[in-house]
């Protein structure tokens, strides 16, 4: 049984996604908590019911997917989704959702809002664990002889033990899973996304990575492989990073580490790929060759935006210069304006007037609590209102008797 969740924004992408067509069938669920007649208004609803939680990224989406040994596909997702609301506290929350049909196949997708109606957030921490967790038992319950493989098997079987089901400690020990070695995806989900998108096959990428690695020995002579492969290495904010046939940036120790692991189990420290690659001149990503290759370490420092960690044009001066940065790509001592560092921004914004805080939070807020909020204080200073010649309100606008409604 596999599961998968991912937090964020919401919007009418999401419902999009819940209801594209290459699915064979999709059926719309039976909302919980909600009153709009479709789905996109469904998830709409669900972002506009979060608006007063302390968190920008509200709306929980889940999908659960039963493994095919179990033959009473509908009764396990039930039972894992029962399991999985007592789990995370979500047994009250709005939730909106679709099951997909592929091959005869169905899984089920669930959008929560995880703000409740008080204001405070669903705690969804160690979130992959807990709903492994939740799957082992529904497997478990449902006749699975072994259960799926998870890295996380000895610390499932411990709070197993710890909530009273031993039954299903038990089993997972005895299939091995405990003592087994840890599985490693192949992909992770945004290595996945990042194939979808671009569609360079990341194991095929990997394995060139590797091989101009191998048949170098030091910083150049592996540019010169990647080269001849159709890739080139250029300087990224974390790092060399190896870029593909379509421009996408790969961090190079992840890709010739994770490229090492997956050809003969043993890993290429990151440590190892820096020293090979300090002592290169770099083009910073986002910036264009010259008619004879790679520029100069002076000419990319003094390009727009140059510089370690740049891309184009990012806060170069009119003549070329990253003025609020040093030769190293360090934050100078001035800011791009002639203001304190970068360091002190939080000092200046702190040290400013309670109502020019108040001001600025309000500019970031959505225009319809501005005006459920304007609305408020309108219906407050009408009730408390006293004349006070000379003064003005928290926004320096004078006092002035509100127009009486009727």
């Amino acid at each position: 049984m596999i599961s998968g969740a991912e937090r964020g924004k919401g919007g009418d992408a999401l419902a999009r996604h819940l209801l594209k067509d290459e699915n064979d069938e999709v059926l719309v669920l039976t909302p919980r908590g909600l009153g709009s007649p479709d789905l996109i208004g469904q998830v709409r609803e669900l972002v506009a019911l979060s608006l007063g939680g302390r968190t920008d990224r509200p709306v929980y989406h889940v999908h659960v997917d039963p493994d095919l040994a179990i033959t009473d596909n509908d009764g396990a997702r039930r039972r894992f989704w029962h399991l999985f609301e007592q789990e995370f506290g979500l047994a009250s929350q709005p939730y909106a959702g679709a099951i997909h049909v592929k091959h005869g196949r169905r899984h089920e997708h669930r959008v929560y809002s995880l703000v409740r109606p008080s204001g405070a957030v669903v705690d969804v921490g160690f979130d992959y664990a807990r709903r492994e967790r939740v799957a082992r038992v529904v497997e478990f319950e449902f006749g699975m002889p072994m259960p799926t493989p998870s890295k996380h098997s000895r610390a499932i079987v411990k709070v197993l033990r710890e909530q009273g089901r031993d039954d299903v400690a038990a089993w997972m020990e005895a299939s091995g899973t405990t003592t087994a070695e840890r599985p490693v995806a192949r992909l992770s989900p945004q290595e996945r996304l990042i194939q979808e998108r671009t569609g360079v096959d990341l194991d095929g990428l990997r394995a060139a990575a590797l091989a101009a690695w191998r048949e170098s020995a030091d910083g150049a002579g592996f540019v010169e492989s990647l080269r001849r492969r159709g890739l080139d290495l250029r300087q990224g904010r974390s790092g060399p990073v190896v870029v593909d046939a379509t421009g996408t940036a790969h961090l190079a120790t992840r890709l010739v580490g994770a490229a090492a692991r997956r050809a003969d189990g043993t890993r290429i420290p990151a440590a190892a790929v820096r020293e090979r690659l300090a002592g290169l001149t770099l083009t910073a990503h986002g910036e264009r060759h010259d008619e004879r290759g790679d520029r100069t370490g002076a000419q990319v420092a003094a390009a727009p935006g140059g510089g370690p960690g740049h891309g184009a044009g990012a806060g170069g001066d009119a003549g070329g210069a990253v003025a609020h940065r040093d030769p190293h790509g360090a934050h100078g001592e001035r800011g791009r304006r002639g203001g304190g560092g970068v360091e002190h921004a939080l000092d200046r914004l702190v040290a400013r007037a309670p109502a020019a805080r108040l001001r600025a939070r309000l500019r970031f807020m959505p225009a319809t609590r501005n005006a459920a909020l304007a609305e408020a204080l309108d219906a407050v200073r009408a009730r408390l209102w006293i004349a006070v010649p000379g003064q003005t309100d928290m926004w320096g606008l004078p006092l002035v008797e509100p127009e009486r409604r009727v």
